[in-house]
């Protein structure tokens, strides 16, 4: 996946582009923030030093003279953030060193029905800035999983549109349709909570979905559209389809909105169940869901001699779940929840065959910090057995290798993190990653990586 001008640059543009939109033309299901995970969603404002610690997702600078709260009212949802993700190789890999990665972020959501009473109608703008240098690559010597999320993709564009799409809610919202420029991993496999971790192993989703084309994800984008429909409050029914296109989808700046470099559709579909649980109703969610792209992707068969051959079509397979187990302290989401995931990928053409993550959020144990939270996170990936095979035959007849550092067969990632609000719409995520065979690779070493996770929200 692939995440700097000065804030006190950067907020004027942002008023007056938002303002802009709404003269001119005359929230959403989608919640996660620009960051791709965290939800931007104002608390209040000031705190005292008897208070509470501060809530990262109120925003640094309150109400903006009374701006924000101007703006909701008239249907205008205006958020801008920050985040930058430090990471230091301390040990193993290939050699030591640190790396830092950012990105700044604008997302722009208009209510129709308060602005024009256009009936449960909204639109949604997001925009970023990315700059920095990946750890992995860099140092690690792992092209397969990134200690930095929010690097890459950014293409050291001045702005790099994300999304831009119409969505209109019917039925008591019971029926909910995207269209316009968007991608499968807006809605499909998504979690609030995996950006909760900075590894690309889960943020924005299981990275063996995301790292194959049609199951597009953050920061490209691409045209298409999805519908939801619940047939009842706690689950629902959503099927998609997107143009597939290779990567980047959108291009280097993300507003290559032409047809150029469609290759085939993306079709997805997915089923989820959203349960409460006990008298505490502690909240779940389970989704099963299948992906199929209709493009030609070349196979991972070895072949002595000539182009390996063509195959039509790729499909995946995932299974995704959360649930708290408890609640423990005053805050809505105070207590332990549990996360999981698995997704399988076609190995006749793609990298991954088998993939695995699990993962837990603890807050709520500090009364004098409520929002304080402990994540811990273990991945488990197993590379394509088809492609696993061919370089294990490319490395018998002395052929020039697929992977530079040896056979890829497997690889783990363990991670730790704790993320404290230290300031309204400020927070910080020390964090400590463990990777297991590099890339996949045996002769890569194991690698301990020391970061830093910093989010505000102004």
């Amino acid at each position: 996946m692939a995440h700097v001008t000065r804030p006190s640059l950067m907020m004027p543009a942002a008023l007056a582009l938002s303002l802009a939109i709404a003269v001119r033309s005359a929230s959403a299901q989608q919640v996660n923030s620009v960051t791709g995970g965290n939800t931007l969603t104002a608390q209040g404002d000031a705190t005292t030093p008897g208070d509470p610690a501060p809530d990262a997702s109120q925003h640094l600078f309150g109400d903006w003279g009374g701006a924000r709260t101007y703006l909701e009212d008239h249907g205008i949802d205006l958020n801008l953030d920050w985040t930058s993700e430090t990471a230091a190789n301390i040990e193993g890999g290939r050699r030591q060193g640190i790396d830092y990665a950012q990105q700044i972020g604008l997302q722009i959501d208009i209510d129709w029905q308060k602005l024009a009473g256009l009936t449960g109608f909204s639109t949604h703008f997001a925009l970023i800035n990315r700059a920095g240098r990946n750890l992995s690559s860099d140092y690690i010597g792992d092209d397969v999983l990134q200690a930095q999320e929010i690097y890459g993709a950014g293409f050291d564009m001045a702005v790099h549109d994300v999304w831009f799409y119409g969505e209109q809610k019917l039925f008591d919202d019971r029926v909910d349709i995207v269209l316009g420029r968007v991608f499968p991993g807006m809605d499909f496999a998504a979690s609030p909570l995996y950006c909760d971790f900075m590894t690309l192993t889960i943020c924005g989703h299981p990275r063996a979905l995301t790292a194959e084309q049609g199951f597009i994800d953050w920061p490209q984008n691409t045209w298409g559209g999805r519908i939801r429909v619940r047939p009842t409050p706690d689950t629902y029914v959503m099927t998609g389809v997107y143009a597939s296109e290779p990567f980047p989808a959108g291009g280097r700046s993300g507003f290559d909105w032409s047809v150029d470099h469609i290759t085939g559709a993306f079709y997805a579909l997915e089923l989820g169940w959203e349960p409460r649980f006990g008298s505490e109703h502690l909240p779940g969610h389970y989704k099963i869901g299948v992906g199929y792209d209709t493009s030609n992707f070349v196979s991972n068969s070895f072949v002595l001699a000539g182009s390996p051959p063509v195959e039509r079509g790729r499909t995946q397979f995932w299974l995704t779940f959360d649930q708290m187990l408890f609640r423990n302290g005053a805050t809505p989401d105070s207590g332990l929840t549990l996360l999981g995931a698995y997704a399988h990928d076609d190995p006749s053409n793609s990298f991954f065959q088998n993939f695995v993550w699990v993962g837990m959020l603890y807050s709520g144990f500090w009364k004098s910090r409520p929002t304080d939270q402990i994540g811990l996170a273990f991945t488990y990936y197993q590379v394509s057995s088809t492609l696993s095979e061919t370089e294990s035959l490319e490395q018998e007849f002395g052929l020039p290798p697929t992977y530079p550092f040896g056979v890829q067969n497997h690889g783990m990632v363990l991670e730790a993190n704790y993320s404290l609000p230290v300031f309204r719409g400020v927070s910080l995520q020390p964090e400590v990653e463990y990777f297991i065979r590099p890339g996949g690779v045996s002769s890569v070493r194991n690698a301990l990586v020391l970061g830093l996770k910093t989010h505000v929200l102004f």
